[in-house]
């Protein structure tokens, strides 16, 4: 059956013309992964050639006007008299009928092609995830992050992904020296040729870990665009103003130990911990205590889920867990 189904069959198929029988091959045939990418490739092979997204604005706009020239017939709907005040109501919303109309067609345009263009791989919180990509570059994302990959020419044309988050990155390196460069929402990327190193993009801070070869970092602080050249070891902090500080850590590997579902804690306070569930499985920790917020945790500790870790921490500080959903209340039992 899904030997049928080749590049003029889902050409019918997007074009309407195959029976409820013919459709349900197609769902059952693009289920699988491999399958699937090519259903895309050939989708926006289908969608350059017939462009009905952009034959579709001139289309709306077209109709507003045929609608606003009842207006032009009537210029008391628009210019008010004594005799006809101006219908506010109908007015206001005939403008926003036509906003909403080319809006709502550029915008459904725009992430329509953003979605094939792109494949988008998430971890939900507590979850970490492997991947390999075309070119055999590695990649283990972290809790609640997201990476984007282009689907077509990707190892060719560009080796380009965008980063919200957390990942390590082993990357391969080609044979004509192309670089592969991380972007991150958070205003610098990484551009490398092949080497290991993980990046971290929160909402409240950035950091860069490299554990070999070279890469190099490229940030814009203020109006200023910079970059600086990373050696092994070295570790570079941006905080939101991308203000950047650079130390040389001893050990670049324990800040990729969440992938053997290890945390390592170097004089950790409560505090930052709390940010960290945070970040990795959404829970929110409260610290009534302000004395107990900056104890500090030191040591390497592993735990398959939040439940664990907490009971870690309680056990270490001997201090009273309350749980309710996704909030946690932390006080000292002394």
């Amino acid at each position: 059956m899904n030997a049928e189904i080749n590049k003029e069959f889902i050409f019918s198929y997007l074009s309407g013309k195959t029976s409820a029988l013919q459709k349900q091959m197609v769902d059952e045939w693009v289920k699988q992964p491999a399958n699937e990418e090519l259903f895309y490739k050939w989708l926006v092979e289908y969608e350059y050639q017939r462009p009905q997204y952009l034959t579709n604005l001139p289309e709306a706009i077209e109709r507003f006007h045929a609608y606003a020239d009842q207006f032009d017939q009537n210029p008391s709907l628009v210019f008010p008299t004594e005799e006809t005040p101006l219908p506010t109501q109908r007015y206001f919303g005939l403008w926003m009928l036509a906003a909403c109309l080319i809006g709502g067609v550029l915008v459904g345009s725009w992430v329509f092609r953003n979605n094939i263009m792109y494949q988008t791989h998430t971890t939900a919180f507590g979850e970490t995830k492997s991947l390999e990509l075309s070119d055999q570059t590695k990649v283990t994302l972290n809790a609640n992050s997201s990476l984007r990959v282009p689907r077509f020419g990707f190892g060719t044309q560009t080796r380009e992904v965008l980063l919200t988050g957390e990942a390590n990155f082993d990357v391969t390196h080609t044979p004509d020296h192309q670089k592969f460069i991380v972007k991150t929402n958070k205003g610098f990327e990484v551009v490398v040729l092949g080497t290991v190193f993980t990046v971290y993009s929160r909402q409240q801070t950035a950091k860069v870990v490299l554990n070999k070869g070279k890469v190099q970092l490229r940030y814009r602080e203020g109006q200023t665009q910079k970059q600086v050249i990373m050696k092994p070891g070295d570790l570079v902090t941006l905080d939101q103003r991308n203000h950047l500080q650079q130390e040389v850590t001893p050990q670049p590997e324990k800040y990729a130990a969440w992938k053997d579902h290890r945390f390592v804690f170097d004089d950790t306070t409560l505090e930052e911990f709390a940010k960290i569930m945070d970040e990795n499985y959404g829970i929110q920790v409260i610290i009534k205590d302000e004395t107990l917020s900056k104890r500090t945790l030191v040591g390497s500790f592993r735990a398959e889920n939040a439940d664990e870790l907490l009971g870690i921490v309680s056990e270490i500080f001997n201090i009273k867990i309350v749980k309710t959903g996704n909030t946690v209340i932390l006080t000292d039992n002394q």
